[in-house]
């Protein structure tokens, strides 16, 4: 991962700004919204994020102390993504999921089962934390001519 930094460092212009944005890897609660209210049925489990998590922040302290790049900018957001039946949510996770994430075993029945007791309109979500980074590229101090 440093060697990737290093290459956009290298294809940067002289002051050129290098965006990192990712999700957070974190359990995500998996909803059925409805007229009553949010109600949590499972989680989805990220089975391979926080190894990732980990050599990325590795990665970036390492580009930051040899001063290649200096960081302008640092936060985190959440956004959420719907579904409007139970079906497409199910249809998406096998799609998607494959070995990278694993839904809780019993989410869906309990989806299903709240679903009935609502008997009327509802919509699943998921959200999802990301983290935003900008920084600048920088020319390192032993590089300075």
């Amino acid at each position: 991962m440093v060697h990737a930094l290093r290459e956009c460092w290298r294809v940067l212009q002289r002051q050129g700004m290098l965006i990192d944005l990712r999700p957070r890897h974190r359990d995500r609660a998996v909803e059925v919204l409805s007229a009553a209210g949010p109600f949590t049925a499972g989680y989805v489990v990220d089975l391979t994020g926080a190894a990732d998590d980990v050599a990325c922040a590795q990665a970036i302290t390492h580009v930051l102390r040899s001063e290649h790049f200096a960081l302008k900018m640092r936060d985190a957001f959440d956004f959420a993504v719907y579904w409007d039946d139970l079906s497409a949510f199910a249809v998406f996770a096998e799609e998607k999921w494959v070995s990278k994430r694993r839904l809780d075993p019993q989410a869906l029945e309990r989806a299903e089962a709240h679903i009935a007791q609502i008997n009327g309109p509802y919509r699943l979500r998921m959200r999802y934390s990301m983290h935003l980074a900008v920084y600048r590229k920088s020319i390192p101090a032993g590089d300075r001519k």
